[in-house]
């Protein structure tokens, strides 16, 4: 045992080819097929199989400002079916927020809708089947309407049971908070909508979700304390009862940038990233901490990124069964022109698996804004918009995977 620890200790630290480019499978590929005006802001969810769906914001699509759009994946990367539209309301706009999927390949995609619910946005959500087939019309979250709800993220245990969270205007008698609504894989609501922040003083924003397979799920925030943001969580049962109290992530305040995120492994282990600083005036930087299933914090908060030059930005997070996983971000500069899509991989121990490496092949301008999603066999996929590579604006682009981690490693740990 001993020496099999050595050993991986040993490998963590030597340099490795296959490592620095984090095993690819197969080219960066394009996954817009409409490339006229923008398609940002890419999200992508997988199934244990390895399927995969990316939804993308595109201007100008559905005749009317930012519609919802995605396209379906085999696990071998190839296209299955053309890419369709999410929203059935096209007035005003639509843009794309979060997607998740279930064991079964089910999935659903929210976004924000522009004026549709009366008063200012409102949440929005459309099943599919595996096959694509919408199931059923697309429907409201929110229930309470008055000015703005937005900003949405899903997340769906195994047998398709889901919880769709956002930010409120207003709703909780100061600034913004966060509330949430659970939904039987039937697409039946499952209870009242329920606010999630205890603290209600000041902006609460900015939700991130994540459910482990049997249903339980962890909320993830923005908060104050004092004049500082920081980041927040709240566990639930699969029933929806709250498991224990707020609870407080960083543990140092830090400004955040932009996004958050949060990933369960199969045993309800959970682990937060976020973007922010430690101290005024410095650069952004990605950070990272591991929680138990309990929420008993696992070590103290990471930092993710090794380049520190510039900023770092617009972290995701995917998770295996085994708790194994990749973090993706975006790194100003380091890939030679504008910012690059860059990443790390993690045992479930939290140590580092090889260097950091960077995911885009053309980086010519800029590529913003990742998203990566994992399959049960720790495969994983990340996909981004890049400036002009597609011919026209901002397109979508995507990179797989092998295994978060390698099976050599995984042997290695387990022996």
């Amino acid at each position: 045992m001993r020496q099999a620890l050595f050993f991986v200790g040993l490998v963590l630290s030597l340099p490795c080819a296959a490592w620095a480019q984090g095993d690819p499978l197969g080219p960066e590929f394009q996954v817009n097929t409409y490339t006229l005006d923008l398609q940002v802001a890419a999200r992508v969810a997988a199934d244990p199989s390895g399927n995969f769906v990316v939804v993308w914001e595109s201007l100008g699509q559905d005749g009317s400002s930012f519609g919802s759009f995605g396209q379906r994946y085999s696990g071998s990367g190839a296209p299955l079916g053309p890419e369709f539209r999410a929203n059935t309301f096209t007035t005003g706009s639509q843009p794309a927020f979060s997607v998740a999927a279930d064991a079964a390949g089910n999935f659903i995609v929210v976004w924000q809708g522009a004026n549709q619910d009366g008063s200012a946005y409102g949440v929005f959500g459309q099943r599919f089947a595996s096959s694509g087939i919408p199931l059923g019309p697309e429907f409201r979250a929110n229930t309470y309407t008055t000015a703005a709800q937005g900003f949405p993220a899903v997340a769906s245990d195994a047998a398709g049971n889901f919880v769709i969270v956002w930010q409120s205007d207003g709703q909780d008698g100061s600034n913004r908070g966060v509330f949430g609504q659970r939904y039987a894989s039937s697409g039946a609501p499952l209870g009242p909508e329920f606010r999630v922040n205890t603290t209600t003083t000041g902006d609460e924003q900015g939700p991130a979700v994540a459910a482990e397979p049997t249903g339980n799920f962890v909320v993830v925030w923005t908060s104050p304390i004092g004049s500082t943001p920081s980041v927040f969580g709240q566990r639930y049962a699969s029933s929806g009862a709250p498991l224990g109290s707020q609870f407080l992530v960083n543990s140092a305040p830090a400004a955040i940038a932009v996004t958050l995120a949060v990933a369960a492994d199969a045993a309800g282990d959970f682990v937060v990233v976020w973007a922010g600083f430690l101290e005024p005036g410095s650069y952004f930087d990605v950070h990272g901490r591991r929680f138990a299933s309990s929420g008993a914090p696992l070590g103290p908060e990471f930092r993710v990124n090794t380049f520190t030059p510039d900023y770092q930005s617009y972290p995701s997070v995917a998770s295996d069964p085994l708790g194994n996983f990749v973090v993706v971000w975006a790194s100003d500069t380091l890939d030679g022109s504008d910012k690059g899509i860059f990443g790390q991989r993690y045992l479930g121990s939290g140590v580092p698996v090889g260097p950091e490496f960077r995911v885009n092949t053309y980086t010519t301008n800029y590529q913003s804004q990742p998203s990566v999603a994992a399959d049960a066999s720790g495969n994983f996929v990340v996909v981004w918009h890049s400036l002009n590579q597609d011919g026209s604006s901002m397109g979508v682009f995507g990179q797989r995977y092998g295994r978060i981690v390698p099976v050599e490693l995984t042997r290695l740990t387990v022996e």
